[in-house]
């Protein structure tokens, strides 16, 4: 076992599933993805993670941008009962091309907080450019504080709609990317479906943070000129606790529901994703082969809901890095890309890599347009993933 700055967390992970991770090719590839699956370099990263994560050390080429005021943090205090953290990071690095009026705001993953922001730019090469991010409620390394816990539901998207706010009024923001892993991928859709409600359900919780209607176009304007990437999403916490636990999860869900802050019958991001109507979005889909925390059960139903609102710019990458806890390489391999076509910061030679080596990719579906096909799509590369597992395995018991 390994503790491993990996998923947005430091946690314990298997290290022989990461080295069975696939990189595409042998071209360039993210700093996580070499140290896990080279034999004997594994722990070459692990210190330079740490500092990273817990200190919240910077690279070099990076600087502190706008932080919120006394005033903004007294508020936070006073809407949430808990300091945000947000943070806002400015990307000087001259081999990225950067678009400094249009940063990323980060949403992290559960069990984890926002500065997994600074392991992702810097050790997995998915968030080019500048990044702002902030800290959910019930944020923590490996153990989170459960009583905050919901999931991605109204709790968390409220703190996220602020510093989406305080991110457009501060830095006088006309467009902005989102990136979400798991449960923040959650409240992107959650989050956006809030904004785009007509019905007046929210008004009230919107109201608190001075976020009227004029606000909410606004935000929502601001977000369709920027582009969307759901990084592993969390589509329905149900669906998942009955991949997980089975014929217990009714009992699992009934108990967490009463020491957390988690509604059952709460918005899903599934569901979330049928109320977009309206509204243009750039969205970037990466889903992992043998995802065992969100499953992989409904990941053609999510990509479907989506693309039934914007069928030309909803895109899914598929990959087989490890899981959901996995090193990136699949989204690093087609991310930047993805952001060059709809004006936002990129590395220009993992672009260059894309469009040379894209028939050689072992992840084939780097930036697809499955249509009416995702289902059968996902499932066939699932199945060739299984295929290649299976052949790993037979290798290994005959040696």
């Amino acid at each position: 076992m390994l503790v491993l700055s990996a998923c947005t967390a430091i946690g314990v992970v298997r290290l022989g599933r990461l080295r069975q991770a696939k990189s595409p090719i042998e071209c360039k590839t993210n700093a996580l993805h070499k140290a896990v699956t080279t034999r004997g370099d594994a722990l070459a990263n692990l210190a330079d993670a740490a500092g990273l994560y817990f200190i919240g050390k910077y690279r070099s080429t990076w600087k502190q941008g706008a932080q919120p005021t006394r005033i903004d943090r007294n508020a936070q205090k006073v809407l949430f009962s808990y300091p945000l953290k947000i943070e806002h990071i400015v990307d000087m690095d001259p081999a990225v091309q950067t678009n400094h009026t249009r940063p990323t705001l980060y949403l992290h993953g559960w069990a984890d907080t926002g500065r997994s922001a600074l392991l992702l730019k810097a050790l997995c090469d998915v968030l080019p450019g500048d990044v702002i991010t902030f800290d959910f409620r019930d944020r923590g390394v490996v153990i989170p504080k459960l009583r905050h816990s919901n999931l991605g539901q109204l709790p968390d998207v409220l703190p996220a709609l602020y510093t989406l706010k305080w991110a457009k009024d501060t830095l006088n923001l006309d467009e902005i990317d989102l990136f979400g892993y798991s449960r923040g991928a959650a409240v992107v859709l959650n989050m956006l479906a809030v904004l785009n409600d007509k019905t007046g359900k929210y008004d009230n919780d919107l109201a608190r943070l001075q976020i009227y209607a004029k606000e909410r176009s606004e935000l929502l304007a601001m977000i369709q000129r920027g582009c969307i990437t759901l990084n592993c999403p969390l589509t329905n916490a149900n669906v998942s606790a009955n991949f997980r636990f089975k014929e217990f999860a009714p009992n699992v869900l009934k108990l967490f529901s009463k020491v957390a802050r988690y509604k059952i019958d709460g918005i899903q991001a599934i569901e979330s994703a049928e109320q977009l109507a309206g509204l243009k979005l750039n969205i970037l889909m990466h889903f992992q082969y043998h995802d065992t925390i969100v499953s992989n059960a409904n990941e053609a139903e999510l990509y479907a809901r989506l693309a039934k609102h914007n069928p030309e710019t909803t895109y899914v990458v598929l990959g087989n890095n490890g899981g959901h806890i996995h090193t990136h390489a699949a989204l690093a391999h087609s991310i930047h890309t993805f952001k060059k076509q709809f004006g936002s910061s990129y590395d220009p030679e993992y672009d260059e890599q894309y469009h040379a080596t894209r028939a050689l990719l072992h992840d084939s579906s780097v930036l697809l347009q499955p249509g009416e096909q995702a289902s059968t799509i996902i499932a066939q590369y699932y199945d060739e993933c299984q295929q290649n597992q299976r052949e790993i395995s037979e290798k290994k018991s005959r040696s």
